[in-house]
């Protein structure tokens, strides 16, 4: 788990949001684990400085993992500015709001990202007969990717975390945009809390 992540984590356990933020940490660790060894083991990188996939689509994600993000925007005073992205006319279009194509990752939430931006290019996926394989990414012009793998033994699927996830939020999924603004002015108040230093507040250290 990394440090970012455990630091919003400790800022909300005294509310109901600390349980299930923990849950999908907890979720995303195993998740970076695996993705990192499916990528050594089969030599899987995207190009230098790549971030296409990004320039293409607003991701849906669900309420959980927006809520992580919007804690994220919220707390690290550096990164507010972003919630005004947020509300920018057309910004459910694409690309991504949360895009930076000035960033080494080229994205401004990288720490606390959704689990597509996880797996996409790093996982393999479920053909049409339940069988996993590995599609080299569209974007990927350098081929720094097979084309093409299949799979003999059990590998981590996009599927079968996308599972693992709607497990821990059964509420459906939105566009990343739609679901983020909504958690911000859900956790707003609570925030507000944590700066103020209210004793009363059950955010209070």
């Amino acid at each position: 788990m990394s440090e970012t992540i455990s630091q919003i984590i400790k800022a909300f356990e005294e509310t109901h949001h600390h349980q299930s933020m923990n849950q999908l940490a907890t979720l995303y660790a195993e998740i970076e684990e695996q993705t990192s060894r499916f990528r050594d083991e089969y030599s899987i990188a995207c190009g230098p400085g790549c971030g296409t996939c990004c320039e293409h689509f607003n991701p849906d994600i669900t309420a959980l993992e927006a809520s992580l993000v919007a804690a994220y925007l919220l707390l690290e005073e550096s990164k507010r500015p972003l919630i005004e992205r947020l509300y920018a006319e057309g910004v459910d279009e694409g690309p991504c709001p949360l895009y930076n194509k000035d960033s080494i990752y080229h994205c401004s939430v990288y720490e606390v990202r959704p689990l597509i931006c996880r797996l996409f290019g790093s996982s393999a996926s479920l053909d049409k007969s339940g069988n996993a394989v590995f599609r080299r990414c569209k974007y990927n012009e350098e081929g720094t990717m097979p084309a093409l793998l299949t799979f003999d033994k059990p590998v981590a699927t996009l599927q079968s975390y996308s599972y693992a996830l709607r497990s821990l939020d059964g509420q459906g999924v939105d566009l990343l945009s739609t679901q983020v603004r909504a958690l911000v002015e859900q956790l707003q108040f609570l925030i507000s809390l944590i700066e103020s230093g209210d004793d009363d507040s059950p955010l209070a250290s």
